[in-house]
C-alpha cells in the first residue's frame, strides 16, 4: 500500500465518530458562524481603510449604490443615506453566511473524503473569479471608485477567515493538508 494513502487513511481514523457524521443543523450552525466571522473581518478591515481615508464606511456605501442601481434605482439617488449602506450589509452577511454554509459542508465531507479538498480550491477560485466579474458588473459605469485591489483584499481578508475559523475549529484539516500535499 503506497504510503501517502496509509498516513490519508490514519488520519481520518483519527477522526472521532462524532465529528465524522455531524447533522445537517450543526454544519449548518458552523456555517452560519464561519460567514459572519469572515463577513466581520471584511467589515472590519475596510472600515480600518475608510476611516484611515477620511470616510467611515465608504466601501459598503458604494457597494449599496451599485446594488441599488442594479435593481433599478439611480446610482446617484440614495448616496448619502442609509438605505445602500444598510442594503449591503444585509446583502453582505447573506453571502457570506451562505458560502459559510457550503464550505462547513465541503469540511464535513473532506474528513470523509480528503481529495475533496482540492476540489474546493478550484472551487474557490472560480466563485473569486466571479465574484470579482459580479463587482466589475455592478460597477459598469466606473464611477464608484472601488478597484480590483479593494476586492482582492476582501477576498484575501474572508478567505484567511474562514480558513483559520476551520482549522482552529477542525485541527484535523492540518493534517489532511499535510497528506494532500505530501501526495503531489
Amino acid at each position: 500500500m503506497d504510503a501517502s494513502v496509509s498516513q490519508s487513511d490514519d488520519a481520518l481514523r483519527g477522526l472521532d465518530e462524532e465529528s465524522r457524521n455531524r447533522s445537517s443543523s450543526a454544519i449548518v450552525s458552523e456555517g452560519v458562524l464561519a460567514g459572519v466571522v469572515a463577513a466581520s473581518a471584511v467589515a472590519v478591515v475596510f472600515l480600518v481603510i475608510d476611516v484611515l481615508g477620511g470616510q467611515a464606511f465608504r466601501t459598503p456605501r458604494q457597494l449599496g449604490v451599485m446594488l441599488l442601481s442594479l435593481f433599478g434605482g439611480s446610482a446617484d439617488a440614495g448616496a448619502d443615506s442609509a438605505t445602500p449602506l444598510a442594503l449591503y450589509t444585509l446583502f453582505h452577511f447573506v453571502s457570506f453566511i451562505i458560502a459559510g454554509i457550503l464550505a462547513a459542508a465541503i469540511v464535513q465531507v473532506a474528513m470523509k473524503k480528503p481529495a475533496v479538498l482540492l476540489l474546493f480550491v478550484i472551487l474557490f477560485f472560480a466563485f473569486e473569479v466571479a465574484f470579482t466579474g459580479f463587482v466589475a458588473f455592478l460597477d459598469s459605469t466606473g464611477r464608484s471608485g472601488m478597484t480590483p485591489m479593494q476586492v482582492g483584499i476582501g477576498n484575501v481578508v474572508a478567505s484567511i477567515a474562514m480558513a483559520v475559523f476551520f482549522t482552529v475549529r477542525h485541527p484535523n484539516l492540518r493534517a489532511i493538508g499535510r497528506t494532500l500535499s505530501a501526495e503531489e
